[in-house]
């Protein structure tokens, strides 16, 4: 499958009484659907935007967003996002949170290690510190979906296209023509904050699912479960999940894009910018009615929101609610 990784909002808490809808999408496209869905969509922008090798989603009309919509749908692509409200959001909070993340960078770091390998952690754990409040929060959402988007669809595939899981190639928006010091900084410690996700909440396989693509790409003839870190917290005692190489999944494909040189990635602008105007009430139902369908969910609702406030995350916003029941009408579980 193909990932493409893009962001819509700005990040900042906005002027009292205003809101601030910011996320990070991934569009999932199933390799097999993937040059059909380009072709189909250079028609279409050549239509909107005629010579223009680039469309952005806040530049579209109703019709569309929804036409487009309708392409990602009939060739079984698939949506995830992670989203906060920024007028919900406290900057200390935000600020105490970036100081223990960066914290836990050189957490097991001792005299003992390395002088290069001690300068080399440090040097990282200082680019988190001094990175900007809203790449940081940007950080913790994209670190966020990429989990999301491989835990879920996963599932989704094992059940549905098990060859899919044969390999996950990763297309993140990238914001030069050289990687920044952000996302080099974001790019070593993904996997690490993954993991330790993972170790908290461990992702699900189902019973069902054919999962043999993925364990011939991403596990090893002889999993073990290495000493040094933490026992995952089991979902019950008798419940033994897969042992898969994180880095592998994460890494054997993973690029830094200009959006200009790639059709997927103006696909996953358009529709994450679909999902942020329809939640802010700045795009009429007609421009997404179908959005949902794109989403896929393990519980009640594909939608949450990630705040960093005394209440964590919640499921909605009563000012959100009307899109948010449109979407969750429309969205299936994991798998179907």
């Amino acid at each position: 499958m193909l990932i493409f990784v893009d962001e819509s909002g700005n990040f900042t808490i906005p002027h009292h009484g205003k809101r601030n809808l910011s996320c990070v999408g991934a569009l999932i496209v199933p390799e097999t659907a993937h040059n059909d869905l380009i072709g189909a969509f250079v028609k279409l922008r050549d239509m909107w935007a005629g010579s223009l090798r680039e469309v952005k989603g806040n530049t579209l009309r109703e019709e569309q967003t929804a036409e487009l919509i309708d392409l990602l749908v009939d060739r079984g692509c698939l949506l995830f996002i992670c989203a906060t409200e920024m007028s919900l959001n406290s900057a200390s909070m935000i600020a105490n949170f970036q100081r223990e993340q960066s914290e836990y960078i050189t957490e097991n770091i001792t005299d003992a290690h390395h002088p290069l390998l001690r300068r080399q952690v440090f040097r990282l754990r200082q680019r988190f510190e001094s990175m900007p409040a809203q790449l940081f929060l940007q950080s913790v959402l994209l670190t966020d979906v990429i989990r999301k988007a491989i835990d879920e669809s996963s599932v989704h595939f094992a059940m549905k296209n098990p060859p899919e899981l044969g390999a996950f190639r990763w297309f993140i928006d990238g914001k030069d023509k050289t990687k920044t010091a952000y996302e080099a900084a974001w790019e070593l410690m993904a996997a690490g904050l993954i993991q330790s996700k993972g170790i908290e909440k461990p992702g699900i396989a189902v019973v069902e699912g054919d999962y043999t693509f993925f364990r011939r790409s991403f596990m090893d003839a002889d999993p073990k479960w290495p000493d040094y870190l933490p026992k995952p917290q089991s979902r019950g005692p008798f419940q033994h999940g897969m042992i898969w190489n994180l880095k592998k999944v994460l890494y054997d494909s993973l690029s830094f894009v200009d959006s200009k040189n790639c059709c997927g990635l103006q696909l996953v602008d358009i529709v994450t910018s679909t999902f942020r105007r329809a939640l802010m009430g700045r795009l009429k139902q007609q421009g997404y009615e179908r959005l949902g369908e794109l989403m896929r969910r393990l519980g009640p609702s594909p939608v949450e929101l990630h705040l960093f406030n005394s209440n964590g995350s919640q499921r909605g916003f009563s000012e959100y609610d009307n899109a948010v029941a449109l979407i969750d009408s429309r969205s299936q579980l994991v798998g179907k």
